[in-house]
């Protein structure tokens, strides 16, 4: 007997994993093709619904021949209304796969009911379609999976969950396999567009997506000095959203997230009576690293979810002869203004606290009164939290001037 697939995806979710398990668990002791199917292969369409002791489901050595002297068979072949549908290659456990595709395109080419072939070593599999030309196996697959990285991490994307599911009994649809081949191999290469845009984002991409934000659009002429500026911000910025939706699904808020990657900073568009020219002032390394630095420790201190959402709104202004770091507005809203000494040792000079001046190092005094800065105009502003901000000790490190 087979073991039924019905239910939920999530139900679906637990068969899978377990079977992935168990597979890594045998596979040492499969020594044999054979012993690959039976060990491997036919326990896993088990829980996809079929049984592997029913020909009119599973048919093993499946014929479909051009001529008596070109014959074609495959391992197994899925079989719907008495034609097989979905056609099965495997191979001993741990051979390469690469090299044994054509003889699955060519079961798949002679056998015109077969709409889906599956290539497989019992914990690798590849899915192939005729996305391109009827009966005409696809050169690359539109899903592939390892069971053993699934049984190692105990989890299945949705997107991998998704496309085993679909060729459920009673789910499967050969006409489909097509349409969903392409929509698949399309959602793969956009991941591949974000993930390449994650690591080195265009100029293109970095002009459009400042220019969908509200600070950016402000922006008047996005130059070339601009985009190279929030080059490492964009890049970060799509880092941190990418660990708040990993944090997400495990059950985490957005203050469990912070950020460890250093960021450019938008350029402001002007305050009132700023001109163009003082509002494009960029930071320099080191005031880009202070600012950054101010932002991910409150990241880190802030232990409450309204001051974490105002972390946010921290930002700077710059001028020919100052940088200054503030909460909201320039001045109502200042935390302090970084200062180089005359020794080139740099100072923070924390107008909040009363001109409290304290050492650009690292340290339970700067975070007191970066916290105690911050709290005080979040507070000014009118802003209300529940919990009184808890001061986190330091663990070790020094800022780098």
């Amino acid at each position: 007997m087979s073991e039924s697939p019905i239910g939920g995806l999530e139900e679906f979710r637990k068969l899978v994993v377990a079977r992935a398990q168990k597979s890594v668990e045998v596979a040492p002791l499969v020594k044999s093709e054979a012993a690959t199917n039976v060990s491997l292969v036919l326990p896993f369409l088990s829980i996809l619904g079929y049984d592997p002791s029913n020909p009119a489901q599973v048919y093993p050595e499946h014929h479909a021949d051009y001529a008596d002297k070109y014959p074609n068979k495959v391992d197994y072949a899925i079989m719907h209304a008495n034609v097989p549908v979905i056609a099965i290659e495997s191979k001993l456990v741990n051979t390469p796969l690469k090299d044994h595709a054509g003889q699955l395109r060519s079961y798949f080419h002679a056998c015109k009911t077969v709409k889906l072939g599956i290539l497989t070593d019992g914990l690798k599999y590849e899915f192939y379609a005729d996305s391109d030309a009827a009966n005409i196996m696809d050169e690359v697959t539109f899903l592939r999976f390892d069971l053993t990285k699934i049984a190692k991490d105990g989890i299945i994307d949705d997107n991998t969950l998704s496309g085993i599911a679909a060729i459920r009994n009673g789910s499967f649809n050969p006409e489909d396999v097509g349409a969903e081949a392409k929509r698949k191999m399309l959602f793969d290469s956009i991941v591949k567009v974000i993930k390449q845009f994650k690591v080195d984002p265009s100029d293109d991409f970095i002009r459009f997506i400042l220019g969908c934000t509200p600070t950016g659009s402000k922006i008047g002429k996005m130059t070339q000095k601009i985009v190279d500026a929030n080059r490492d911000l964009v890049r970060a910025a799509m880092d941190g959203f990418v660990a708040q939706e990993a944090l997400a699904r495990f059950g985490y808020t957005p203050k469990d997230v912070v950020p460890t990657q250093p960021a450019a900073v938008v350029v402001n568009p002007p305050a009132v009576g700023e001109s163009e020219a003082e509002a494009a002032l960029l930071p320099t390394e080191t005031e880009a690293e202070v600012l950054t630095y101010a932002r991910n420790r409150l990241f880190f201190l802030v232990r409450n979810d309204v001051l974490f959402g105002e972390v946010q709104k921290v930002s700077y202004k710059k001028t020919k002869a100052s940088f200054r770091v503030f909460y909201g507005t320039p001045n109502a809203g200042s935390l302090f203004d970084f200062r180089q000494q005359k020794d080139g040792k740099p100072t923070l000079h924390f107008m909040a606290l009363e001109g409290i001046e304290v050492s650009y190092i690292a340290s339970p005094e700067l975070d007191d009164c970066l916290l105690k800065a911050f709290t005080a105009r979040v507070i000014k502003a009118g802003v209300a939290f529940d919990t009184a901000p808890v001061l986190r000790t330091i663990q070790g490190g020094q800022a780098t001037a």
